[in-house]
């Protein structure tokens, strides 16, 4: 048990390019971790010596509390610039997210009355012209600076893709195109805060695409065919997402600015990408959230996909997850950071 436990956190530092199968074993760390901990509790009230097999394992595992569960109070710090993230999930177009669009305005309501400096939006949608999803007209009212890149256009004339409003000038833009999906894109913007320059990633990585509705209800005939599936669709989004990242965090490497990354990395604190990302960047959540941080809204709600980071020459005011505001299936979340 403590060698396969070993083995299963040793799999975050192993590329699903290289084995895909390490993608799952990293997903089974909550577990791993929860499993020791009873078996050392157990073994302690027995007085066994063996306990020091899963003593050992906890005590290693410990490297993995600080992406779990937050308990910090960050400390008050001069805010110099403030950055909102929130996949839009296409500000709730289609019909069978909607009654009249309700939904729609609510979520285009909450993100144009937010005051944060930067906003990152995964899954954007705008329609021009559109009384209500002329989106870039509405959010650029405040934040007159923005990068769109339509990956997508309709047959309607509408626009998929991602989008980064600032309220401060943007002096340079660029994207690294990381798939053919309308939804999937890492964007980034260098911006000017009075004299300091700072880069913002805009980050959506490859989807999980897990359907929690077929898999609730799946029956006898079926598990066994909609497991078969999901196992060949999480195959593919581990791979796809460890291409992704190791593509930006070599372009990140470069950046001639300090670096604060916003986005939906569709992977756990357990995973490659989140272990790869540290390697270059500070948590937000870890050193300034509180709780669990959940940000996915759905069956799957333990889910924490949504994440900010920054680098050396920044430092972090707090962090909040708006898990009040459910008018898509994330979680919107937002941080203040400073400047040195």
């Amino acid at each position: 048990m403590a060698g396969l436990s070993l083995v299963i956190f040793a799999s975050i530092f192993i590329s699903p390019q290289t084995i895909w199968l390490s993608g799952i074993l990293a997903l089974m760390t909550p577990v791993v971790l929860l499993v020791n901990t009873f078996l050392l509790i157990y073994l302690i009230f027995r007085k066994s010596s063996l306990l020091v097999y899963p003593l050992g394992v906890c005590a290693i595992g410990l490297i993995f509390l600080s992406r779990t569960f937050a308990l910090y109070n960050p400390p008050a710090v001069k805010e110099q610039l403030s950055v909102l993230s929130y996949n839009v999930r296409v500000f709730n177009v289609y019909s069978h997210l909607n009654n009249d669009f309700i939904q729609s305005k609510k979520t285009l309501a909450w993100v144009a009355n937010r005051e944060e400096d930067v906003k990152c939006f995964q899954e954007f949608y705008v329609k021009p012209g559109d009384e209500i999803f002329g989106t870039l007209k509405t959010l650029s009212r405040q934040h007159p600076y923005y990068h769109f890149e339509p990956i997508h256009t309709n047959t309607d004339g509408a626009q998929f893709g991602m989008a980064i409003f600032s309220k401060f000038p943007i002096i340079h833009r660029g994207s690294l195109q990381v798939s053919k999906k309308s939804t999937n894109n890492i964007l980034y913007v260098d911006i000017v805060n009075e004299l300091d320059t700072v880069r913002i990633y805009n980050v959506h990585l490859e989807s999980m695409s897990i359907d929690e509705q077929r898999l609730a209800n799946s029956n006898r005939e079926t598990i066994s065919r909609n497991l078969k599936q999901l196992f060949s669709q999480l195959k593919h989004g581990f791979v796809q997402r460890a291409m992704q990242i190791d593509n930006l965090c070599a372009h990140l490497e470069g950046s001639p600015y300090p670096v604060i990354l916003a986005g939906d990395l569709n992977d756990m604190p357990y995973s490659y990408s989140y272990q790869k990302l540290k390697k270059y960047l500070h948590s937000s959540f870890e050193n300034g959230g509180n709780g669990f941080g959940f940000t996915f809204n759905g069956r799957l709600f333990f889910l924490r996909i949504d994440n900010q980071f920054y680098s050396e020459g920044v430092t972090l005011g707090k962090f909040e997850t708006h898990n009040q505001v459910k008018h898509t299936d994330h979680f919107p979340i937002s941080a203040e950071y400073s400047l040195e």
